[in-house]
């Protein structure tokens, strides 16, 4: 069973307070584990009577942050609904966008290790979080918690992910990283039962620079060599696939 280690003195990211942080209001729902089994994907065992068990949801407004660098740690968030970003910014005020966690996404595991969360979770569009309390995952005497594997392997397919996005900012040129990241949103968007070739991009053309490593003019530019070669269509935010082959083999 994993210990929680307690708060450093000092802590490398500095919180940012940009944004406001999600209150705890008396608009309250509730989720089961096996909902959150289903987000999840996840296909272990659950022990018998353990899918009744109940956790809270947290609703956010577009712009609210429900985790900000330097907050204690209190648990693990499941996104059942809406898109948020996560992000670290340095010191020296620099912005690095990590993700974009959307439905079925697990967020706050980075505040395991010093029992703080090392970055900032901000909701993109209204959404819905299901909050799992870390003294439910840490629980004294539940050996075999099957919560706590969950969230083990939960949080092992997110890192995966970020490897996957820091691999791509530094295998490819700028414009391809764009056409990479469409296509990897389409996926997304199909893995959750939605269009792969009709959706709209619920972050703005800077956010994806933060978590590309280009600028704002780069992706704009990539967007419009895109729908020079028919790949793309856009319109505002609204992306249509047109060749989604194209797309992944783009070259620039």
């Amino acid at each position: 069973m994993m210990n929680v280690q307690t708060v450093p003195a000092t802590v490398r990211w500095q919180p940012a307070a940009a944004h406001p942080v999600l209150k705890h209001g008396a608009d309250e729902h509730w989720s089961t584990l096996r909902e959150i089994q289903d987000l999840l994907r996840y296909d272990g065992h659950l022990q018998a009577g353990s899918e009744a068990e109940l956790f809270q949801r947290r609703r956010l407004k577009a712009g609210q942050s429900a985790l900000v660098m330097g907050q204690p740690f209190d648990g693990l968030y499941v996104v059942r609904l809406g898109t948020l970003k996560t992000l670290i910014t340095n010191v020296d005020g620099g912005v690095h966008v990590l993700g974009f966690p959307m439905k079925g996404s697990l967020i706050g595991f980075d505040g395991i290790y010093q029992n703080t969360y090392m970055s900032e979770a901000v909701a993109l569009t209204d959404c819905d979080l299901i909050r799992v309390p870390a003294s439910e995952l840490f629980a004294t005497g539940r050996s075999g918690n099957h919560l706590e594997r969950m969230a083990y392997w939960a949080s092992s397919h997110e890192i995966i992910q970020e490897q996957e996005a820091y691999s791509l900012t530094r295998s490819v040129k700028s414009e391809v990283r764009v056409a990479r990241f469409l296509h990897t949103m389409s996926q997304r968007f199909e893995d959750m039962g939605w269009s792969p070739n009709r959706f709209i991009l619920p972050m703005t053309r800077r956010d994806i620079g933060h978590h590309l490593s280009v600028t704002v003019e780069t992706v704009s530019r990539a967007f419009s060599a895109l729908v020079q070669q028919g790949i793309i269509e856009v319109e505002f935010r609204e992306i249509r696939i047109l060749e989604r082959d194209a797309l992944c083999h783009f070259e620039r």
